[in-house]
C-alpha cells in the first residue's frame, strides 16, 4: 500500500501480488492521536494478517490506531535512519526482515521488468533513436530537491562532450519536480536530444535498462538506474552516500566531501554556495566515463 504511482515498479513483478492506494479518505483516521477508525477501514484490516510499517511514526500514533481497530499484528519500521546513525539505508530496511526472522544475504536491489515493460520501453526508443548503433546515454539532471542537482552547465558541458568525442545519443529523463532544470538544459545544448517525459516507472526502467549508460544526482531515478543494472554514474554533493548512495555491481558514485557536507535538510535548503557538487567537475565524470568504456559500455 503505498502511491499507485511508484507502486507501479513492484506490481505483478515478482514483488506484489496487488497495489493499494494510501491516499483514501479513510487512511487519514490512522494520523490522529486517539482516532475513531471508520467502520470501512476496520473491515479491511480485519483481513490482514499482519502490517508491516514504513511511515514514520516515532510517537506512535499510527501504530496505535491500527491495533485499537483490530489489526492482528502490526510490525513499525522507521523509513529513514536515526539521526546520527552510520548505516546505508537499504541495511537499515533489512532490519526489518531480521526483525521477522528471514535470512538475507543480497544486499543490491534489483528490479525485475516483465515482457510488457520491455516491449514498451523498446517501442518509445524506437520512434526516437536516429542510430541503434549509437552509445545511448541516459542522464536525470534533476533531483527531489534542487540543491541536490550538479550544474546544469555542467551537465550541458558533458553531453556536449559526449556527442562529439562519443557520437552518443542524449536521453533526458525529467519528472514533475525537473521542468525548469530539463527546459534550461535542453535551452543551452540547443542539439537533438530524446526527452523521457513523466512516463510511467516501469516503462521508464525499461528504457534505462536499454541504454548504455546512466548519469545523475542523488536521485531515486538513479536507484532505478542501479536496480536495473545499468552501468550508472552518480554525483553526490550535500548528502550521504555512505548512508543514500545507490548500489549495484556497476554503479561509481562521485563525492567530494566539503566540510560543511553531508548537511541537515535545513541547511541544505538555505544553502546557494553548494561548494560540495562543485568540487566534482566535469573531468571527473568524463574520466569515469572513459574507464568504464574500456569495460563495459
Amino acid at each position: 500500500m503505498g502511491y499507485s504511482s511508484f507502486l507501479e515498479i513492484v506490481k505483478g513483478r515478482f514483488y506484489a501480488d496487488t497495489i493499494s492506494r494510501f491516499d483514501q479518505t479513510d487512511i487519514a483516521h490512522l494520523f490522529t492521536k486517539n482516532s475513531n477508525v471508520p467502520a470501512s477501514l476496520i473491515n479491511k484490516l480485519s483481513n490482514v494478517d499482519l502490517i508491516i510499517s514504513f511511515v514514520s511514526d516515532r510517537e506512535q500514533i499510527m501504530i496505535n490506531n491500527l491495533r485499537a481497530a483490530g489489526a492482528k499484528h502490526v510490525i513499525h519500521h522507521e523509513p529513514v535512519p536515526s539521526e546520527g546513525e552510520d548505516i546505508h539505508v537499504i541495511d537499515h530496511f533489512l532490519r526489518c526482515l531480521d526483525l521477522l526472522g528471514v535470512p538475507h544475504s543480497n544486499k543490491i536491489p534489483k528490479i525485475f521488468l516483465r515482457d510488457e515493460d520491455v516491449l514498451l520501453g523498446e517501442k518509445f526508443l524506437n520512434e526516437r533513436v536516429v542510430d541503434p548503433k549509437k552509445l545511448l546515454v541516459a542522464m536525470h539532471p534533476g533531483s527531489g530537491s534542487r540543491q541536490k542537482c550538479w550544474a546544469v552547465d555542467r551537465y550541458v558541458e558533458l553531453i556536449l562532450w559526449l556527442k562529439k568525442e562519443m557520437d552518443a545519443q542524449i536521453l533526458l529523463i525529467s519528472g514533475q519536480a525537473d521542468t525548469g532544470i530539463v527546459e534550461e538544459l535542453r535551452a543551452k545544448v540547443r542539439d537533438n536530444i530524446i526527452l523521457a517525459d513523466q512516463l510511467p516507472l516501469p516503462i521508464l526502467a525499461a528504457i534505462i535498462k536499454r541504454s548504455n549508460l546512466f548519469v545523475g544526482n542523488d536521485s531515486g531515478i538513479t536507484h532505478l538506474a542501479a536496480a536495473v543494472g545499468t552501468p550508472a554514474i552518480s554525483v553526490f554533493g550535500p548528502t550521504d552516500p555512505g548512508i543514500w548512495g545507490p548500489r549495484g555491481e556497476q554503479v561509481r558514485i562521485h563525492y567530494k566531501k566539503s566540510p560543511c557536507s553531508p548537511c541537515s535538510f535545513d541547511t541544505r535548503r538555505n544553502c546557494f554556495s553548494q561548494i560540495c557538487l562543485e568540487g566534482v567537475t566535469v573531468k571527473d565524470v568524463i574520466g569515469e566515463i572513459r574507464y568504464m568504456n574500456q569495460y563495459s559500455l
